[in-house]
């Protein structure tokens, strides 16, 4: 796990966003490390102050360690202006990928950003993280607010913005910059990924002869593919993608993965959580009321969303308290699926690290299965993958201990010094579930990458 180099000092403005211009809107423009919107809004993080990567069974518990001793002190250093106060994510905030399993031979991530772009509810504000042992000695002579606003204004250039008095923009000059460094019109295509469609084929109907032998009552299979480029793709213009055709989902960038999820694992503000459950899943090319009675009246599909939203609420349970779970579900619509969508609410029964909390909710049911130890070994068997950051909590931790951790989903993993990224997609096996409807499912999940990325499904 990496320690923090130096001293940090933090400096959070208000600041007005151009006009009809969201954060969403200016992603094209700027080569994000961390980002998290939902409608537009949320956080962007730009460039790295710090960035801790660790491995293994204790991957959560090392990262809230880190978040204990460095970013929470560094809020109460740090002094919010009165207007943001009581917004999530204002000020020192950092962005987070936790691996699915802790086997996994790929890194989680707790990235803070040297910069950060908030927005939430109208009010939109800069904060900026600075190191004291690399502050130029002439700030010294300085008036203390003068000195950091000129800090502040070096740090917007670094990464193509401006303040002109509260107005936060885009250099002229450098619009159209980010497109061009990740090669906006790159040449894309999509090959195979770790195995075949027949593997993932012969994958589900061993997983349906382990639910029809009373082995465990559902399992999550996943696979992959892989989109090659003839050149870099930075994350901005695809992120920028994502955000325009799937609003009502987080979009979301930590470490090497990215898309645009759907569901919240858990959500902190506080001492209360709340979370979102999704399971049970149609293709959107059927229509509102046909996906309606599919999802709805369907025993497979009811069953399969059960068993997702009671895991939840299990392993809730020994961290929360008045848990409450929405009955029936509702039916949530989506440009490429509809789901079956239960809303979680409850509270902390103590002052539980958030990235713990998060951790006694991972995995559930809707991305492993039921029992979930037995899952969890049937999916190493089966799928015969790493899934890395696919699946595992995603999302930003604030100093005050405020998060967002949604679950990694209808996204990829950058490789190959971003010229290919690896998409995944996974569905739940139950009795009664048919291969070639899975395989299917897996590709309409795949459609918001895809599309992203320019790539045609097969």
């Amino acid at each position: 796990m990496t320690a923090l180099p130096g001293s940090l000092d933090a400096t959070t403005l208000v600041v007005d966003l151009p006009e009809s211009t969201t954060l969403a809107d200016l992603l094209p423009d700027l080569d994000p490390s961390g980002v998290w919107l939902l409608r537009g809004e949320g956080l962007i993080g730009l460039g790295t102050a710090a960035h801790v990567r660790t491995r293994g069974a204790e991957r959560f518990a090392e990262l809230a360690e880190w978040h204990e001793q460095h970013l929470a002190p560094l809020a109460r250093a740090s002094r919010l202006p009165q207007e943001l106060r009581k917004i999530p994510g204002a000020g020192p905030v950092a962005l987070t990928s936790i691996t699915y399993s802790s086997a996994s031979a790929a890194d989680s991530h707790l990235i803070l950003p040297e910069l950060t772009l908030g927005a939430f509810e109208g009010t939109a504000w800069i904060t900026a993280v600075f190191r004291a042992s690399a502050l130029d000695e002439t700030f010294e002579a300085e008036d203390d607010d003068d000195a950091t606003l000129r800090r502040v204004q070096g740090l917007l250039a670094k990464h193509s913005l401006q303040l002109q008095g509260r107005r936060l923009s885009l250099v002229p000059s450098q619009r159209g910059a980010a497109a061009g460094r990740s090669s906006g019109s790159a040449a894309t295509s999509l090959i195979q990924g770790t195995h075949s469609e027949q593997h993932y084929l012969r994958a589900v109907r061993a997983g349906v002869h382990a639910i029809g032998h009373r082995r465990l009552e559902k399992l999550v299979l996943a696979r992959d593919v892989v989109v090659a480029a003839d050149a870099p793709l930075a994350p901005g213009p695809v992120l920028a993608a994502l955000a325009a055709d799937y609003a009502d989902c987080w979009t979301y960038l930590a470490g090497d993965v990215l898309g645009a999820t759907p569901e919240m694992l858990v959500k902190i503000r506080g001492r209360q959580l709340s979370a979102r459950v999704l399971a049970g899943t149609v293709d959107g090319r059927a229509g509102l009321e046909q996906a309606r009675e599919m999802l709805l009246e369907d025993p497979k599909q009811r069953d399969e969303h059960r068993l997702a939203a009671q895991s939840l609420l299990d392993q809730l349970a020994p961290v929360a308290q008045h848990l409450q779970a929405q009955d029936p579900p509702s039916v949530l619509q989506l440009p490429n699926v509809f789901h079956l969508s239960t809303d979680v609410t409850g509270q902390l029964t103590a002052q539980t690290p958030a990235l713990l909390v998060a951790e006694r909710a991972h995995p559930t049911a809707a991305i492993c299965g039921t029992p979930t130890a037995t899952a969890a070994e049937l999916i190493s068997t089966l799928e015969e993958l790493d899934r890395g950051a696919f699946s595992g909590p995603v999302g930003w931790i604030d100093a005050n201990g405020d998060a967002d951790f949604g679950i990694a989903l209808r996204g990829g993993i950058l490789e190959e010094q971003g010229t290919a990224i690896r998409l995944f997609a996974g569905c739940g096996i139950v009795a009664g579930s048919v291969p070639e409807e899975e395989l299917a499912e897996t590709w309409a999940k795949m459609r918001p990458m895809l599309g992203a990325l320019g790539v045609r499904q097969p």
